[in-house]
């Protein structure tokens, strides 16, 4: 079973590589969390440290404006502190993806971004910007790294921090409610663990399965006699697995971020026949 799921995910479930986000219209489409500052937390040019929760923040100040420009309320801009001009936003875990709104204030040179992770540079490019384009998003997703450094000219402005977490993730869903909420995770699936499930059984369970899903989660969709939660296409794989069971994840920095949306189902004994029940669903995101 181990190797079957590991074959299926290094084959169709691993994410893009690493990919750096530049002068786009948009940001990150679905980030676990955005931290927009506010409006009028602090004075206009307060510096700004560690007053918003898992980054530490060095070479920039706080500005309120009412919305220029994808700028919402509160955002970053420059300190005048002098040289280096070097913003840096450290996370207090390694992530995943990061998107944010830049305004280049000053024209004539690039200005430089970097991803680093424990202080070096995973990541990299420059780009010659405008305050006034609308396609100012910039970013990098697919990496893991715990620090964005961003050499500016003159000045800056920055907003909406749109992040991705690498943190291994858990999610159950399911549906309507119609099927039983019977197939739990046991832990959180972290690279270079084992990680455990169990799948409840009844007086009439004669078999417990898991259904592997490729193409990933589904909306729910009437079928047998529950909902099937997961997509159909390519064609899931259905493993017969003890009632609890367990699947161990290489401690390989590529899997950081594979996701995997998997669903349990129970062959049951009523009366003369073996009725298939479909359970809930269970989205996996290995991480840290």
């Amino acid at each position: 079973m181990r190797h079957t799921i590991l074959a299926t995910l290094l084959a169709c479930c691993a994410p893009l590589g690493a990919q750096p986000i530049i002068a786009q219209n948009s940001g990150l489409p679905n980030p676990d969390r955005i931290v927009d500052f506010g409006a009028n937390l602090f004075a206009n040019f307060t510096a700004i440290t560690n007053q918003f929760p898992g980054l530490t923040i060095r070479h920039a100040a706080y500005f309120t404006i009412g919305s220029n420009n994808n700028l919402v309320g509160g955002f970053l801009t420059n300190d005048f502190r002098g040289q280096p001009d070097t913003l840096s936003i450290a996370f207090a875990r390694p992530i995943r993806s990061l998107s944010f709104v830049y305004h280049q204030v000053g024209g004539g040179q690039p200005s430089l971004f970097r991803a680093l992770l424990g202080g070096n540079v995973v990541a990299s490019f420059a780009n010659l910007s405008t305050q006034s384009q609308p396609n100012n998003y910039f970013g990098f997703a697919n990496i893991l790294f715990d620090e964005l450094q961003l050499d500016f000219v003159a000045d800056f402005n920055l907003d909406t921090l749109a992040i991705v977490d690498a943190d291994a993730t858990c999610t159950t869903r399911n549906g309507n409610g119609v099927n039983p909420l019977a197939y739990t995770c046991t832990n959180q699936p972290v690279i270079g663990t084992t990680w455990l499930a169990q799948i409840g059984r009844t007086i009439n369970t004669v078999g417990t399965f898991l259904v592997v899903a490729p193409g990933g989660a589904s909306p729910p969709v009437p079928f047998l006699n529950g909902e099937l939660l997961v997509q159909v296409s390519p064609a899931p794989i259905v493993l017969a697995v003890p009632s609890s069971f367990g699947l161990g994840i290489p401690a390989q920095a590529s899997n950081i971020g594979v996701t995997l949306a998997t669903q349990g189902l129970r062959a049951e004994n009523i009366g003369p026949a073996v009725v298939a029940q479909l359970l809930n669903a269970i989205d996996l995101r290995f991480g840290l």
